[in-house]
């Protein structure tokens, strides 16, 4: 397998978070990962964000992933999720950040707030199956039109899905919307894992986004 891009992660100590598991799978896939958490003396809800050297954690990092979990837990996890987003802007890192649903179901709409005011700086969104019918109810848009509709309010240049059901993703772009069918049962994180390898090789034309969609 060529060699793919680096990723690093924040996450929780117990790696239960979205971010985390997709960091698990990337490893498993072969590709360079590594998780941002608390030091085992800390308690993540509080632990000493600002010790955090993200300008070397991602000196050779090509995506820098958070998930929406990081904003409900704690007031430190909360801090650094923020914080790792700026320092990536500013070190030509990607952000990539995954939407899924709270343990607080009713927290949805002030996460995904906190969401839309840093749209500028992610590169890649990407919904979970639960999210992606929470946040559509939560801004009136039917689901086929929902990653695409979403795109064109945020700018973000890829806005993606994928359904378990019929092992499908789908990502909208500039130009439209890529739906892919997986070749192979797999899950969203596994499928979000490749892509996220294939596409700094692919490119970013159209042809480039499917190639990178279709890795399995």
């Amino acid at each position: 397998m060529e060699e793919g891009a680096r990723m690093i992660a924040l996450g929780s100590p117990s790696g239960e978070d979205k971010a985390s598991k997709l960091i698990s799978i990337a490893s498993s896939l072969g590709l360079k990962s590594s998780i941002v958490t608390s030091n085992p003396s800390e308690n993540f809800e509080s632990f000493n964000h600002g010790a955090i050297d993200w300008k070397g954690q991602m000196a050779t990092a090509h995506w820098m992933v958070n998930s929406t979990s990081m904003v409900t837990a704690g007031p430190s996890p909360a801090m650094a999720w923020s914080a790792s987003m700026t320092f990536a802007e500013l070190e030509g890192c990607r952000n990539v950040m995954i939407v899924d649903m709270p343990n607080d179901t009713e927290s949805i709409s002030r996460i995904w707030g906190q969401v839309i005011e840093k749209v500028r700086q992610i590169h890649v969104l990407f919904f979970t199956s639960d999210a992606l019918d929470a946040v559509s109810k939560l801004e009136g848009i039917e689901d086929p039109d929902f990653l695409s509709r979403v795109r064109e309010k945020t700018l973000i240049p890829l806005v993606c899905g994928y359904s378990e059901s019929d092992l499908s993703a789908s990502v909208a772009h500039a130009l439209g919307v890529v739906k892919i069918h997986a070749s192979d049962e797999i899950e969203g994180l596994e499928w979000l894992a490749g892509f996220l390898n294939e596409l700094p090789h692919s490119g970013a034309g159209i042809e480039g986004i499917k190639a990178a969609a279709s890795w399995k």
